[in-house]
């Protein structure tokens, strides 16, 4: 079944969270911790809610674009054929050495109103983030 689950694992003092993100499809299956604000975190909670706007609309969050930060974090939200079926994409990499070092990259096929409802979720959750989000379809 597939699933993503987020985590508040520490709050900084200027707010900014270190989340520790999981997810699977059901095949695959990876882990990994980023850092993010939570209006972030509630900005990509409402866009997913209105996704999609046209056919080539995708919604993503991404951190650790540049090669200084510890880790790469990637999740997206898409419609991949013309018949409208979505999925979430996720990439991570942890930048570590051998023998530490992952690197996923797969995709959790779903229905729009999988997202929708996960926006809906993320969303209620950025506001109030001590207990984890647990999401499955």
């Amino acid at each position: 079944m597939p699933y993503i689950k987020i985590e508040n694992i520490w709050t900084d003092s200027d707010d900014m969270l270190q989340l520790e993100v999981t997810a699977s499809n059901g095949n695959q299956k990876t882990t990994q911790d980023f850092y993010i604000y939570p209006d972030d975190l509630l900005d990509f909670g409402q866009k997913l809610q209105s996704f999609p706007k046209n056919k080539d609309d995708s919604v993503s969050i991404e951190y650790g674009v540049a090669p200084e930060f510890y880790c790469y974090f990637f999740l997206k939200a898409l419609i991949w054929n013309s018949t409208g079926n979505a999925a979430f994409e996720i990439k991570v990499n942890n930048r570590l050495d051998i023998p530490l070092k992952t690197e996923t990259h797969f995709f959790l096929s779903c229905e729009v109103a999988t997202i929708n409802n996960f926006g809906k979720k993320l969303e209620s959750w950025s506001k109030d983030s001590g207990k984890p989000l647990c999401f499955e379809w």
